[in-house]
Formats: structure tokens, C-alpha cells, sequence
């Protein structure tokens, strides 16, 4: 009774907030569930060696400053920062847990910053450059087979601009670190591009990534992906997305949908779902004192995730 008591009253006073949609700051939180499904298969007789379902829970929370204040008099109120050209300070932080069958529940956490400066300027040549600049720590506690915590550290940088006052191209370069004592990391090159077409009092946003990942001692891995938000009018959003990762020949697929229904011009709610798939890997399974076994593994992760933001 009281979670849906302050649940009514938080959409409540987010509705009665004033007319002035335009804003200096974002807050967000949201909460994602999700299931970890594995198989293992003898190629020969199809017996099955291993089969194993994992749950998870995440959450996380952010906040971003922007340098100038926001109008939302250019189209959806969910692309505002975007037509607006506007530069930002992200913070941000989430915990999350695995549920691991027959094992300590192994648990985690990221810390993200993310800066975004778009130049501008009348008449100043580099008006409309963009430089992104990023970093992340996650951070997964011990389980029984691993007796100590797992550190990575990804660091990022992009460096674009707007081709047209709707559309921005972006180049990437991003570090992870594994801090496994090998010094071993991931050099990622990649490049995105995003472009809004104006619907009435709503529109499409459309964007494509695209990137190699160098990784030492094994196969580069190849990423595209593709993204569409369909905006009924100014405050309802419609999102599909889809992104392949493809290495040594196998393939991991990412399907997902999303909507975002601002109730208020201050107020958002956002639900999405994700299904991660991999194509069926094999190869030759080998134990001690055993066979040389053939072996088909199949893995999926599905996740549902409802987050709110909040504007002033």
C-alpha cells in the first residue's frame, strides 16, 4: 500500500510541476531484471552435459548537469538535449546481483562519468564540434570459484560533429582494461551517426554504430547496429533496436524495443526489453582420463528494465 501511495504521489506532483518544460538538470533510476539461460550438448549423441537458468537484478542511478539550459521547443521532448545541441555532465552508479545455482551470489558495481561539449559559437569554424569523454569501473564480487573481486576499467573518447543542426557524426576510440595482473586490454575503434526527421509535433531518430574490437591472442570482433525511435507527438516514443557482434564466425544478436511516455514535460517513464542470442558454438570439450568430446553450447540473456526521469 505505501510503494503504490508514493508511486501516485510522485506522478502527482511531477504533473503538477510548472508549465516551464525547459530545464538545467536530469535525474534517473531505474531497475532491470533479467535471466541468464545456458546449454551444452554432445554433438554425437545429443546428450545433454549442461543446462543451467541464472537471474539477475540491477539497479542504477544517474544525474546530468547541462552547462546551458535546455529548450524543448524543438521537437520530442525526449530528444531535447539532441536538438539542442547542448553540452552535459553525466554521473552515475548501479549495483546488481547474479543469482548462481549451488554458489555464493556473486554481486557488482559500475561508476560511471561522461562529459559531452558541443563548441558553438556564430560564426566560429569549429561551431558544432563534439568531443565525448567517458569512464567506467565495474567491479564483480567474489564467488566460490573466484576468491577475489574482478575489476575493469573502460575509458572513452569521441570526437564529431553536427553535419546539420539534426544530424551528428561521431568518431570512437575506447580502452578496457582488465586489471586481471596481465596487463591484457581491448582496443575498440568504431563511429556513430545519428540523424532526427521531423514528424509534426513528433519525428523519427534514427542512428547506426559500427566498430572492431582488437583483442590479444584471439580474433578481432566486428559490431553493427542499428537503432530507430518513432515519436507519436511530442511526449510518446516507440524505440527498436538491434546490434550484431561477430567473431571467428560466430555471431551474438541483440533484438530490443522500448517506450518512453513523458507524462509531464518534467517527467518520464521508460520500458524496454532485450534478448541477447548466440548462434550455437562448438568445438571439442576435453577432460582428464576422458574423450575428446564434440560439444553444441547455446546462450541467451533476456531482460525487462523500467527506469523514470525527472527534470528541472
Amino acid at each position: 500500500m505505501f510503494k503504490k501511495t508514493a508511486i501516485i504521489t510522485g506522478i502527482a506532483l511531477a504533473m503538477s510541476a510548472g508549465a516551464q518544460a525547459d530545464y538545467d538538470w536530469e535525474l534517473g533510476a531505474g531497475y532491470t531484471g533479467g535471466t541468464i539461460s545456458q546449454e551444452a550438448k554432445n554433438r554425437v549423441d545429443k546428450s545433454q552435459r549442461l543446462k543451467q537458468d541464472n537471474d539477475t537484478d540491477a539497479f542504477d542511478f544517474t544525474g546530468t548537469w547541462y552547462m546551458e539550459t535546455v529548450d524543448t521547443s524543438k521537437g520530442p521532448l525526449g530528444e531535447a538535449a539532441f536538438l539542442d545541441a547542448s553540452s552535459s555532465v553525466t554521473l552515475g552508479t548501479g549495483y546488481g546481483k547474479t543469482k548462481v545455482t549451488q554458489q555464493n551470489n556473486p554481486d557488482g558495481e559500475t561508476y560511471i562519468a561522461d562529459m559531452r561539449y558541443v563548441a558553438e559559437g556564430p560564426g566560429w569554424k569549429l561551431s558544432g564540434v563534439i568531443v565525448d569523454l567517458g569512464f567506467e569501473r565495474a567491479e564483480i564480487g567474489d564467488t566460490k570459484t573466484f576468491k577475489q573481486s574482478t575489476k575493469t576499467d573502460t575509458w572513452n573518447a569521441g570526437l564529431g560533429m553536427y553535419i546539420t543542426e539534426a544530424t551528428t557524426l561521431v568518431a570512437q576510440y575506447e580502452y578496457t582494461s582488465l586489471n586481471n595482473g596481465s596487463g591484457s586490454g581491448i582496443d575498440t575503434y568504431g563511429g556513430t551517426i545519428e540523424s532526427f526527421f521531423a514528424m509534426g509535433d513528433g519525428g523519427l531518430k534514427a542512428s547506426a554504430n559500427f566498430g572492431r574490437s582488437y583483442v590479444s591472442n584471439a580474433d578481432d570482433v566486428d559490431t553493427y547496429g542499428l537503432k530507430g525511435i518513432y515519436y507519436l507527438g511530442s511526449n510518446i516514443g516507440i524505440g527498436l533496436n538491434w546490434e550484431q557482434g561477430e567473431q571467428s564466425g560466430y555471431e551474438v544478436n541483440q533484438y530490443g524495443v522500448s517506450a518512453e511516455w513523458f507524462i509531464s514535460e518534467n517527467f518520464a517513464v521508460n520500458l524496454a526489453y532485450n534478448d541477447i542470442v548466440a548462434d550455437d558454438v562448438t568445438g571439442i570439450f576435453a577432460r582428464p582420463g576422458q574423450q575428446n568430446i564434440p560439444f553444441r553450447y547455446e546462450a541467451s540473456y533476456e531482460e525487462l528494465a523500467i527506469s523514470g526521469l525527472f527534470r528541472f
